[in-house]
């Protein structure tokens, strides 16, 4: 009797051992999805959202061999020497998202090094990665050029499988783009804020969140995530009238700046090759004559130009606005005062130019490498009527027509001033509210796994004191302070109130 009792007890131990395995295997398949599964399903407009959102805890692991690390390390030095950049995507095996503790494992996704000024080298056998780099994922890269991929080039079974491969995304997102802290921004969320206010008033604009990451298993600390700025951002952001225009990323180059004038460069930018040009179209590359961009440099750039003519080319308004938030966030690196970072994009409907902010990481202070006086733009008039360093005439007819008190459209980008210097944005616990629960989140994992050359003379804590020991930037509470005091000197009373 005993034996029986005894083989009983074991045989329920055995089923509930059973069970808990079960119940672990169930709960680590809810917790883990298979993106490249057919059988499996996920909303990715959901994910999306989950994956940009302030309050969210997202780890990237980067799972890639030290061989495909030295490619990227090589892309780099071969494109160097000929003033290029590589474009070419390295393999990773697979990238592990995980989003408040659910996991989502994408295979076969592209990685390279992107950048202007901040590409570097990163790496070598002995050290292995020394330095912090920025990158960009790709989810549709087909690795089947065997000019870069020789080896290593994937051959598809099908043609089918190829053109499943160029149309998959991820979040609803055909690639991504991650970079390090390399303005030492002690908050890391100057730019999320910054581009939150841009969307809070109408202003395209990418999401960014933060997230830990791993490249290749070495902890690379904490870095800001990106959707980027393509066809689908235009979709997302744009009503379908406005879908299909030109898209271009404007930027200064080395041979030349970015005023707007008759002689910036345009084109394909042909990276490899060391072809850059002021603006870089991004989208109908094969069938546009830029007939858009040249009207609008045509039109602002003739001496006997009207204010219908610029009305004609480009959304005034819009240009006052966003203007007006690059000013009031202290953008020391925008259009303006730098004549740099930005996309343009004509719509659809009706042909003319807005704007798309792009790269607000010196803002709000943050002046690390780079000081326009002690205090930013905090100490200049929103209408002054210079660029780079303040010292130098403006160039560009748009903003000429824009910021000069007296100008066509300076009463628009006056009422926008207004109302920002009014608005919650330029208020500290609007700022903390973002700030507190990152903070909370992200704060221990800032630390790589050893010091970095790049870091190597940088405070990397999370703070919101300003001083030298915070790598040289003004606080955000006393940039907000200083700015508002600023817009509210400056800017006319209005005499209709």
């Amino acid at each position: 009797m005993k034996k029986i009792i005894a083989c009983v007890l074991s045989a329920a131990i055995v089923l509930l051992m059973l069970n808990a395995l079960h119940v672990d295997s169930a709960k680590l398949e809810k917790d883990s999805v298979q993106v490249d599964d057919p059988s499996v399903t996920y909303d990715q407009q959901a994910l999306f959202e989950e994956l940009f959102d302030p309050q969210s805890v997202v780890d990237i692991s980067i799972n890639i061999s030290k061989e495909q690390i030295a490619d990227i390390q090589q892309d780099f030095t071969y494109y160097r020497k000929i003033g290029g950049k590589s474009t070419t995507y390295r393999i990773a095996d697979s990238v592990t998202f995980t989003v408040n503790g659910r996991k989502y494992v994408i295979e076969d996704v592209g990685v390279r090094m992107k950048g202007a000024k901040s590409r570097c080298n990163f790496y070598n056998d002995i050290l292995g990665i020394y330095n912090l780099l920025n990158l960009r994922l790709s989810f549709c890269e087909t690795f089947d050029d065997m000019s870069d991929y020789k080896l290593d080039t994937r051959v598809w079974n099908s043609d089918k499988a190829r053109k499943q491969r160029q149309k998959r995304t991820f979040a609803t997102m055909k690639s991504m783009e991650l970079k390090w802290n390399a303005s030492a921004d002690n908050t890391y969320i100057r730019n999320i804020y910054v581009n939150e206010v841009f969307r809070a008033n109408g202003i395209p604009v990418q999401r960014c969140h933060l997230s830990s990451l791993s490249l290749g298993g070495c902890n690379m600390g904490v870095y800001r995530i990106f959707e980027p700025v393509d066809k689908d951002f235009i979709q997302r952001y744009f009503p379908e009238e406005d879908w299909g225009g030109d898209l271009y990323k404007a930027t200064s180059t080395d041979d030349q700046a970015l005023t707007y004038m008759l002689d910036n460069t345009y084109g394909v930018t042909r990276k490899q090759k060391a072809e850059l040009y002021n603006f870089n179209l991004k989208t109908n590359q094969s069938t546009s004559r830029n007939e858009s961009l040249l009207r609008l440099l045509k039109v602002i750039n003739q001496p006997g130009a009207t204010k219908a003519d610029y009305e004609s080319v480009v959304d005034m308004d819009q240009l006052a606005l966003f203007t007006a938030i690059n000013f009031a966030m202290g953008n020391i690196d925008d259009m303006r005062i730098n004549y740099n970072n930005h996309y343009i994009y004509f719509r659809k409907s009706d042909g003319k130019a807005v704007f798309i902010p792009y790269d607000c990481e010196l803002v709000m202070g943050n002046l690390y490498s780079w000081s326009l006086r002690e205090r930013g733009i905090t100490e200049l008039s929103p209408y002054y009527d210079g660029s780079v360093y303040e010292d130098l005439e403006q160039l560009n007819p748009l903003m000429q027509r824009t910021v000069l008190q007296g100008s066509w459209f300076e009463p628009l980008y006056t009422d926008h001033l207004r109302e920002i210097a009014a608005s919650k944005w330029m208020d500290f616990t609007s700022f903390r509210s973002y700030y507190d629960p990152i903070a909370t989140h992200y704060s221990e994992k800032v630390l790589p796994s050893y010091s970095f050359m790049s870091t190597m003379h940088m405070n990397t804590a999370f703070s919101l004191e300003g001083g030298e020991q915070y790598n040289g930037n003004m606080s955000v509470a006393e940039f907000l302070k200083l700015m508002k005091d600023n817009l509210i000197s400056h800017i006319p009373q209005n005499t209709e109130e």
